[in-house]
């Protein structure tokens, strides 16, 4: 099980299960009464076509989040998905989230 834990905004993710497929991650935002919950889906499949598996999904997700907030504000993100589909909703996604990496 993988976890993270930063003060940018409050973040923290946890992995909630891991499948021969994937993973499912419980991220955090925020605190006390403004804490947001996500469920995020990461398939091994995407997760290699994104990384090389150079970096542990955690970091992909952590990544991805620090992605979503420099665009819009935590309330606006899907407290459901699969990471696949921020593509999406942001097509320079999969581009700017292997440069950060």
């Amino acid at each position: 099980m993988s976890e993270y834990n930063e003060e940018f905004d409050g973040m923290s993710i946890s992995e909630i299960s891991q499948r021969s497929d994937g993973w499912t991650f419980l991220v955090e935002l925020g605190h006390g009464d403004t804490k947001i919950e996500y469920m995020v889906d990461l398939d091994k499949d995407y997760w290699t076509r994104l990384t090389d598996q150079r970096i542990e999904p955690v970091k992909l997700v952590e990544a991805t989040f620090k992605f979503l907030l420099d665009r819009e504000a935590k309330e606006m993100i899907l407290r459901k998905f699969n990471l696949a589909d921020v593509s999406g909703h942001f097509p320079n996604y999969e581009v700017e989230i292997k440069r950060l990496l």
